[in-house]
């Protein structure tokens, strides 16, 4: 006879229960790990083809500066770069700060499931830089059309760069609004690869038709690349963003809490994306016009590989914004890890490349700058230290620190200014290369520092090898 299967054992079970459980854990860690792995790969092929279009729009940026000095005089270049820098820092202003919080806003009420907040959120601020950016634009004109002694020249290439400030606002804001929700080519590309090759070819297009370039002229064109590429974006940016809603609906405590947030981000943003920009004003009565232009070349190679930097830091924003509305710290460090390697990799080839093959470098863009290698060497150092030391920056705009960011950002220009004052009359192009170096020690650390006693947070590559290995926590 068949002897009766007795039913297992409490031991058995608990065996057999352990083991499920373990092939359970192995699975979940096998698939985390796999999603872990995909992320890693879209982060490096993400910031490997934002960089690679970066790069061919400094490109086309720099061929463009070559036409334009061989078809301008000096005059009429000079009045190109005034207008058009004065269009991108008011544009800069009139964005009033909101594309700094909209990752972080964007997904705490994505992480709710509040759609209609996302909504409110989008149509608040674009409606606010809307109405900003028309009262600057208007102020502009009336500049340019009521100042008595500007020349006629100059007066049309300020007003055209006037109707160019709502669609350099609008970059600003719809480019974060796309990086919010993760579409970081419509967020990246328009501006800084795009405009740049579109701008070139315009120009070659004007001269083969053998239209005389003016100061105005090339303003024209600018405006309205600028403005179709703004609609361009804006339109391939509509079907992913929840349906408009009416500006009037986000609460106005909501409404107060998002400007006194964003408010001081426009410091943090002068500092960090017109950093060279403000450099070369602050050295430009301290150095001959020959140092001027080798010290704002060597910021502009640098700020070249520093994008690798700020791509890296940008594309991990929203993840690191939707782990701390969840508080969850195993997935706030597992998103800072991704932020390691690839932009210390780019860095460390930088610098490694331009201690060998540095003077070559410099010139291709002619033999007076030769010289400025070791002020390079410096600056790509600087760009190194923030690779190391992680996307602190961004982590305190997440945990809603805008006004420490923003006093931080003034203290860095404060030390910047203080430095170029004693280093540069000094050490010429080398002085302020140190004086760079020294205001971005300066405010790594001081971000760094403060990001911890807020948060408990770090984000330097020491710690991020140190825990390595640690197990993932739950969400708290």
């Amino acid at each position: 006879m068949d002897q009766p299967v007795s039913p297992p054992s409490a031991t058995q079970a608990r065996k057999r229960s352990r083991s499920g459980r373990k092939r359970q854990s192995g699975d979940q860690r096998g698939r985390i790990g796999a999603g872990a792995l995909n992320a890693v790969r879209s982060l490096y092929s993400i910031s490997t083809l934002l960089t690679a279009a970066r790069i061919a729009g400094a490109l086309a940026g720099f061929a463009t500066q070559v036409l334009l000095a061989r078809a301008l005089q000096a005059s009429a270049l000079g009045i190109f770069y005034s207008v058009t820098s004065l269009a991108a820092v008011v544009g800069l202003i009139v964005a009033h700060g909101y594309p700094a919080v909209a990752p972080r806003f964007i997904s705490r009420y994505r992480e709710q499931v509040k759609e209609n907040m996302v909504a409110a959120f989008v149509a608040r601020a674009r409606r606010d830089v809307t109405v900003y950016a028309a009262i600057a634009t208007l102020g502009v004109l009336a500049v340019a059309l009521l100042w008595p002694s500007l020349a006629t020249e100059a007066k049309w290439a300020l007003v055209a760069a006037a109707l160019s400030i709502p669609a350099s606002a609008s970059f600003r804001l719809n480019g974060y609004l796309a990086a919010a929700i993760r579409r970081f080519a419509l967020a990246y590309l328009p501006d800084t690869c795009i405009r740049p090759l579109l701008l070139l070819g315009g120009i070659f297009m004007l001269t083969a038709l053998g239209v005389t370039l003016t100061a105005s002229s090339v303003t024209w064109l600018l405006t309205l690349i600028f403005t179709g590429l703004a609609l361009t974006q804006y339109a391939l940016l509509r079907k992913d963003l929840p349906k408009t809603a009416p500006a009037s609906s986000a609460p106005t405590r909501l409404v107060k809490l998002w400007r006194r947030e964003a408010k001081p981000l426009i410091l943090v943003a002068l500092f960090t994306n017109f950093f060279a920009d403000v450099d070369i004003l602050m050295i430009t009565p301290l150095l001959p016009s020959a140092d001027t232009a080798a010290i704002g070349l060597c910021l502009k190679l640098a700020l070249l590989v520093g994008f690798a930097v700020q791509v890296a830091h940008q594309v991990v924003v929203p993840d690191l914004a939707d782990a701390r509305a969840r508080k969850d710290q195993g997935a706030i460090r597992d998103a800072l890890r991704k932020t390691l390697v690839f932009p210390a990799l780019i860095t460390l080839a930088a610098l490694g490349g331009v201690g060998l093959f540095g003077e070559a470098l410099l010139a291709v863009f002619g033999p007076e700058f030769t010289d400025a290698k070791v002020p390079l060497l410096i600056l790509m150092a600087c760009q190194l230290a923030r690779a190391l030391f992680g996307p602190s920056v961004s982590l305190l705009t997440v945990i809603g620190a805008q006004w420490h960011n923003a006093a931080l950002a003034v203290a860095s220009l404060v030390v910047l200014a203080i430095g170029n004052v004693v280093l540069t009359p000094l050490y010429g192009v080398l002085g302020a290369a140190i004086a760079v170096a020294i205001a971005t020690l300066f405010w790594l650390v001081a971000c760094a520092i403060v990001l911890g006693r807020l948060s408990g947070l770090r984000t330097d590559a020491l710690y991020l090898l140190e825990t390595l290995g640690s197990p993932r926590s739950a969400p708290a």
